[in-house]
């Protein structure tokens, strides 16, 4: 139960320089990406959005670097690969052969998920704002024109409407016919997935804050914290209640939500040791699922290839993830409570150093002095706690596949297989 942390160390003793140059690596090439970026969008937001993808996939390269380095040092990983799982991961097309996936298939398959995970903790809206801080300092703010309000001026216009549709087109045919293509389209291939991905997330995420903002303002808001006030006034217990609830709600995603992710995303990299066996993601055997299979088999040949290559490319997306978040649901409660809890404390442990820190350097001057440090600080941190939980993820997900083998092997004895 206990392994986790134990894992978690060991990898950090062994993997340390690497973790760390690759993470170097992965920051470097997003701050010069998010620099161009700005220097384009002091003359035109999208093009600077065009850029900006950029940025993200470079994090993510770094974060599957990091993955991909402490493969070897995982004992339930190497375990299902020696014994011949086929590390292959079903949902995908793959020949037999023991390969591996290529960095192509798992950055597609990462993508996705990585851009929507990457929206929902604020990540993207701090890279938003770095580029909007970094290209409002390259304007002269002396010149006759202008430019600092289109900086972040991207709304869903025919212009940005039509990059979304054409990255998604070029990214369904470059697909397609990869077989026919020279391989250097697979970086054009994964350049076109982030586009379309990051554009559509990015409108999402700014037309969401409206919606929020308006809702917000609606009167059945208003009405609802008037509610709240005055059960609070007439029996404080329930008012008491009802603030417990909301903020356990509120920190759940915090706590809870955002350590699994990182797991699932960790399934994404590593899901080809998943297999298909009793316990993976199995597709329902009743009544209503054979109806559905038997209308669809009476769908035309030519529909159906269609909808197929369609709809495959979208599963294909989203099943790997359902695989990893499977996997996580069966590993137990406790452990998993083991995992949150130790992400949790590398989490917090950044702003205690941080406080730590600014109270054994002292007092100085802020304009002179911390203005110029408290970011060059930060970062320090941030290179010393990020291969920390970088193992702490690998090490939970390899504790998850030693549970998948170890019910497998009582599933086989419970149900041995006649000769």
């Amino acid at each position: 139960m206990f392994s986790i942390l134990t894992s978690t160390l060991r990898l950090a003793a062994t993997r340390w320089p690497v973790l760390l140059a690759l993470y170097l690596a992965g920051w470097l090439a997003r701050y010069l990406v998010i620099e161009v970026a700005a220097f384009a969008g002091t003359t035109d937001a999208l093009s600077a959005f065009l850029i900006m993808p950029l940025a993200i996939l470079a994090r993510l390269a770094s974060f599957i670097g990091m993955f991909l380095v402490l493969r070897p040092g995982m004992p339930a990983f190497a375990e299902l690969a020696a014994n011949g799982e086929d590390a292959i991961d079903r949902t995908q097309d793959a020949p037999a052969a023991a390969t591996g996936p290529s960095l192509q298939d798992l950055f597609l398959a990462s993508i996705l998920p990585f851009f929507a995970f990457y929206a929902a903790w604020q990540f993207l809206r701090e890279d938003t704002l770095q580029y909007a801080a970094t290209a409002l300092g390259k304007i002269n703010p002396f010149e006759d024109t202008d430019t600092s309000a289109g900086v972040l001026n991207l709304e869903l216009t025919w212009a940005s409407g039509a990059a979304i549709v054409l990255a998604f087109t070029g990214r369904f045919l470059l697909k397609r016919y990869n077989a026919r293509l020279p391989r250097w389209t697979a970086l054009l291939t994964v350049y076109l997935e982030a586009v379309w991905v990051y554009l559509t997330v990015f409108l999402i995420s700014t037309y969401f804050a409206q919606f929020d903002a308006w809702v917000a303002n609606r009167a059945a808001m208003h009405w609802m914290a008037d509610l709240r006030g005055s059960v609070g006034d007439v029996f404080a217990p329930i008012g008491v209640a009802w603030d417990a609830i909301a903020w356990g709600i509120g920190e759940a995603g915090a706590l809870v939500l955002l350590p699994v992710a990182w797991l699932a995303l960790a399934g994404i990299v590593y899901g080809r040791a998943l297999t298909a066996g009793p316990l993976g993601l199995r597709v329902p055997t009743n009544r209503y699922a054979d109806r559905v299979r038997t209308r669809y088999a009476r769908v035309p040949k030519a529909v159906s290839r269609r909808f197929m290559d369609v709809g495959a490319g979208f599963v294909g997306r989203w099943k790997p993830l359902a695989n990893a978040l499977t996997l996580v649901w069966r590993a137990g409660v406790v452990p998993m409570g083991i995992f949150v809890l130790a992400y949790t404390v590398i989490e917090a442990s950044g702003a205690w150093l941080g406080f730590g820190a600014t109270r054994l350097i002292g007092a100085h001057d802020l304009e002179s002095w911390w203005m110029n440090v408290d970011g060059a600080l930060i970062f320090g941190l941030d290179v010393l706690l990020e291969p920390l939980r970088i193992c702490l993820i690998a090490a939970g997900y390899d504790y998850c596949l030693r549970r998948l083998s170890e019910r497998r092997d009582a599933a086989a004895i419970a149900d041995p297989v006649p000769a």
